[in-house]
């Protein structure tokens, strides 16, 4: 009896946008092992925070505590981006969402398990050795913060708690840098399984 490998190739994508804090990059984005060079979401160490509720209750932790940067990237789908547009009957601008990266391409995207890896390859032969690795800690839900940036877009009261519902199991992803490198807009995106 053959099993297929653990590390078999899941799905492919292609990157279409970056962001740094909020706002359009260039067409490419560093990634150090903190996270996106200049990112206010980067770094070793963060602190707890209201988006942390699981990690309050089941521990001694508490809001304000130091703690492993689980969240140094996050990424969205732009299928599922497209989705809430529609459920919403508006546009998202890119970076409004506070998103690192959007890729299109990878079927169900915010529901890849913990420690996928995502590896990015490029075909310009300058940068196809730099390229950066990362890896999924856990879906990135929505939340108030975020849909607050698109109600003050948009200008139109109560749209932050439409967000919530409809960005539900479509708000993407966070997590480490395993590898730092360049992440550039049109980059391949291969998607390999959870390590078990």
């Amino acid at each position: 009896m053959t099993s297929k490998s653990k590390n078999e190739l899941m799905a492919t994508g292609k990157v279409t946008s970056l962001s740094i804090n909020g706002k359009p990059s260039r067409w490419y984005v560093t990634f150090t092992l903190d996270g996106p060079y200049t990112d206010s979401h980067s770094g070793l160490v963060r602190k707890l925070s209201d988006h942390d509720g699981v990690y309050t209750k089941t521990s001694h932790m508490k809001k304000g505590a130091k703690v492993f940067n689980w969240r140094s990237w996050t990424a969205l789908s732009l299928e599922e981006i497209e989705e809430i547009e529609s459920s919403l009957k508006l546009k998202i601008p890119q970076g409004c969402l506070l998103e690192n990266i959007v890729i299109s391409g990878i079927p169900n995207f915010s529901k890849l398990k913990p420690t996928t890896r995502l590896v990015f390859q490029s075909n310009d032969n300058f940068l196809k050795d730099n390229r950066a690795v990362l890896a999924v800690w856990e879906e990135y839900g929505p939340c108030g913060t975020v849909g607050k940036r698109l109600e003050e877009h948009h200008k139109k009261p109560g749209l932050k708690t439409d967000f919530i519902a409809a960005a539900q199991n479509k708000r993407g992803l966070m997590g480490i840098v395993l590898y730092a490198g360049i992440i550039a807009i049109g980059d391949s995106v291969l998607v390999y399984p959870p390590v078990e």
